[in-house]
């Protein structure tokens, strides 16, 4: 069996998700269509809009025949992660696959050729590197001045580097798609608005402006939307019941960032307002809020390579009725579609699951709607 797989937030899912499905099946002609899909948050430390198994019904309307779960700890997390947990998740098909991912540079070759450069950095460049960091830079700029490729370092394009590396490791083909406008664009009079345009519209009710770029089976599920700012109290909570030594440990916390963290706190009284006393031009408002996430799911530094050590395992969000065949692509052993199939996973299978039955229960309380657990079949 050949399997097209895609990696995806789909929050929410709009027409130029759609369009990138269609060209990478058009290009690949894959038995069938796997996505790995972010959970109830977000790599940029977001909490989604709806729920995750709405979103994976969508994505099987739009085409896929399977939906899987990428890890909370691996989608709330830096590209190089994210990437890393995408490709252990799909490592547990017993399949050929092909990955596909949209790229503002839509060249595979040229993203390759940086890949492999980014992933063996000389002694000189990491020089570079480091002198850049501690002179305030951010990651991202910081390598991409010091690999003269600063065009190239655009936000798809460090995604699809990370991709392209672990992807390699695995044995996986890469295919991509040009992605037209930027990941943060905020026009809605474009071919394709970005995710990012299409939140800011849902939050001001904004729906004349974004119908266009919405499937309709997905508009009837995003009447109750939510938001970042409805974790407001649940963060200020956990962060004045923390000490500095204690948020210090949290993944991503460097250079006396708790500090800084621990002082906001005091003084803050919204999600926004939080983040603004944060914010400064070392670190990323998405390492930012990742880190506020970190806080309320107690996910310090040594539990989180606890759960990175935890064997490959699928979480099935959903399947498309009449392709359940390819359950049997993927590991038996750890293989999880309904409650019962965690009485026989492996340890470190079910204390990864545990944790994401944990921060599904915060979603659901923020959401004020029932978590659930089993795959949804879709017709």
């Amino acid at each position: 069996m050949k399997i097209l797989s895609i990696i995806a937030e789909y929050n929410p899912l709009h027409t130029g998700h759609m369009y990138h499905m269609d060209e990478a099946r058009r290009a690949i002609n894959p038995d069938a269509v796997a996505v790995v899909m972010s959970g109830n948050f977000t790599q940029r430390g977001d909490i989604a809009l709806v729920e995750k198994h709405i979103r994976a019904e969508w994505a099987i309307k739009a085409g896929a025949d399977i939906v899987l779960e990428l890890p909370c700890f691996y989608a709330v997390n830096c590209a190089e992660r994210f990437a890393a947990g995408a490709m252990k998740t799909l490592s547990c098909f017993d399949a050929r696959q092909t990955v596909s991912f949209g790229s503002e540079s839509g060249d595979i070759v040229k993203l390759a050729k940086l890949s492999q450069k980014t992933h063996n950095e000389s002694e000189a460049e990491k020089a570079k590197i480091k002198l850049a960091l501690a002179d305030g830079k951010q990651l991202v700029k910081a390598r991409a001045d010091a690999l003269d490729a600063d065009g190239d370092f655009t936000p798809n394009n460090v995604l699809a580097l990370e991709y392209l590396h672990y992807a390699k490791l695995y044995g996986f083909d890469c295919h991509t798609v040009r992605r037209e406008g930027g990941y943060n664009d905020a026009a809605t009079d474009v071919k394709f608005a970005s995710a990012n345009a299409i939140r800011n519209n849902i939050f001001l009710d904004n729906y004349k402006h974004i119908l266009q770029y919405l499937p309709d089976f997905a508009l009837p599920t995003l009447k109750n939307c939510i938001c970042n700012e409805l974790l407001a109290d649940l963060i200020l909570y956990k962060l004045k019941l923390l000490k500095a030594s204690e948020i210090e440990g949290l993944c991503e916390v460097t250079e006396g960032l708790e500090n800084r963290i621990k002082t906001a706190a005091k003084t803050s009284t919204t999600y926004a307002e939080l983040c603004d006393n944060i914010k400064s031009k070392r670190y990323t408002m998405a390492r930012i809020k990742r880190i506020l996430l970190y806080a309320l799911f107690d996910l310090t530094r040594d539990k989180m390579q606890t759960l990175y050590d935890a064997p490959p395992y699928a979480r099935v969000l959903a399947v498309r009725e009449g392709h359940t065949d390819l359950l049997s692509q993927l590991s038996s052993a750890n293989l999880v579609v309904r409650t019962r199939d965690l009485q026989n996973a492996p340890a470190g299978v079910q204390s990864a699951i545990e944790f994401e039955n944990t921060v599904d229960s915060i979603y659901s309380v923020v959401s004020k709607a029932p978590s659930d657990f089993n795959a949804v079949f879709v017709k």
